[in-house]
């Protein structure tokens, strides 16, 4: 016993005499361990707090969908809130490239020096420009689109008899066609046509007319949202210098450079399309009520706007811009109805095969097949503004994939080619 008790004293003593020699060793250790205590506290808590917060987020993501009536009001309440804010935003998109192309202008071709008042007076001329269109449209051609529906709907009987004489002039004049079903049909198809033509018409009337008793309030909403985005403009240098400092302080710098890269690529693809299809488009309703008034086709300005309006649609928006004026003008004058469809059809052609190209090049990069499938699913969920929109949306979806795919061929050193089949 007296052996093992000097052998732990030994020990201790050893351990003392460690101690002794080596205090600042042992400090070290006992940092290391509250360090790692301390990081493992630290992750705990890290973990908890996200947990709690995915908890938090499931929890209203489940409340939204239980109350989704509550929840379709609340958002509908804060988009007719911020509507402004979001037509503002929309209008300095189209604008910015107009005032960024009139700065150039007056910088290297006018050579104005000061650049305070080369910005006013492109922001003075691009907002004057839009703000005259916007008046010669409500001034001009709203009234002369009501009076153009209020004359289709008083003439409907006229048009009526104008198509029954069509076919009897046809069917006199070459006896031995057997038309006698085509003609049945025609009689059995016109009074439904007919009726459904006429609600269509008259309850378009009274739309028109409270379009035009809103427009007071609609121009008020206007104004604030220019003024809006002309603050916007003004202050864009300030919004994309903040926004770079919240990408740069949540993201390394490498992935924030790339990310802030990504994100003008794919506004460049919307805003060229966007601007592009609008200048298209206005061009393609002028040159279109120009036709109409040299060939004397009457309702002019109702046509030509649907026209203008449908071929913001790529590939489907001729088509349906074609189809008003046809059925009008088939009921009105069958003759006229064949020259408006050859004009519209050599119109569209020229749009198509050099006007359109000339605007908007390879704004989307999508092949046709794609565009058609965008426009498909954006007019089964959002309508028609939803076929303008889907088209630059799936360019932009596309953009993306198209990077994340390379860059994981990249990294595995695949090469890939198009096989000549």
């Amino acid at each position: 016993m007296a052996k093992v008790s000097e052998s732990k004293s030994h020990n201790l003593s050893e351990k003392e005499q460690k101690k002794c020699e080596n205090p600042v060793n042992e400090r070290v250790e006992e940092t290391k361990d509250q360090r790692i205590q301390l990081l493992a506290n630290k992750n705990y808590l890290t973990i908890s707090i996200y947990a709690l917060f995915v908890i938090v987020i499931g929890a209203f993501i489940i409340y939204m969908f239980v109350n989704m009536k509550q929840t379709k009001t609340v958002i509908s309440n804060f988009i007719n809130n911020i509507s402004p804010f979001i037509v503002a935003l929309f209008i300095a998109f189209l604008i910015n490239p107009m005032i960024k192309r009139l700065d150039n202008f007056l910088h290297h071709v006018v050579k104005l020096k000061s650049k305070g008042l080369r910005i006013f007076i492109s922001m003075l001329t691009s907002y004057l420009l839009v703000i005259g269109g916007l008046t010669i449209t409500i001034l001009y051609v709203t009234p002369q689109l009501i009076q153009s529906i209020s004359d289709l709907v008083s003439k409907q009987s006229l048009m009526r008899d104008e198509v029954y004489n069509f076919f009897s002039g046809i069917y006199e004049k070459y006896p031995d066609l057997n038309l006698e079903s085509v003609v049945q049909y025609v009689e059995n198809m016109i009074p439904d046509l007919f009726i459904q033509g006429t609600q269509l018409l008259s309850s378009m009337i009274p739309k028109l007319y409270l379009f035009s008793v809103s427009l007071i309030k609609m121009f008020v909403n206007i104004l604030l949202s220019i003024v809006i985005s002309c603050y916007l403009i003004l202050d864009k240098k300030n919004l994309k210098f903040n926004a770079k400092r919240i990408i740069f302080s949540v993201m390394s710098e490498e992935k924030a450079r790339g990310f802030i890269q990504t994100g003008k690529e794919c506004a460049n693809i919307f805003n060229k399309f966007i601007v592009g299809k609008f200048i298209d488009s206005l061009i393609i309703g002028i040159l279109c009520f120009i036709i109409m008034s040299i060939l004397r086709l009457p309702y002019s300005i109702l046509i030509s706007v649907i026209v203008g309006i449908t071929n913001m649609i790529p590939y489907f928006g001729p088509f349906i811009g074609a189809i008003p004026g046809i059925v009008i003008y088939i009921f009105i004058n069958p003759i006229q109805c064949l020259i408006f469809t050859v004009m519209i059809f050599l119109l569209q052609q020229f749009d198509g095969l050099y006007l359109g190209p000339k605007i908007l090049g390879e704004s989307t990069g999508l092949k046709p097949l794609w565009i058609i499938l965008a426009i498909t699913l954006g007019g089964a969920y959002a309508g028609v503004v939803g076929m303008f929109l889907a088209v630059p949306v799936v360019a932009v979806i596309t953009y993306l994939m198209d990077k994340v795919i390379k860059k994981r061929l990249d990294s595995k050193n695949i090469v890939l080619e198009k096989s000549p089949d």
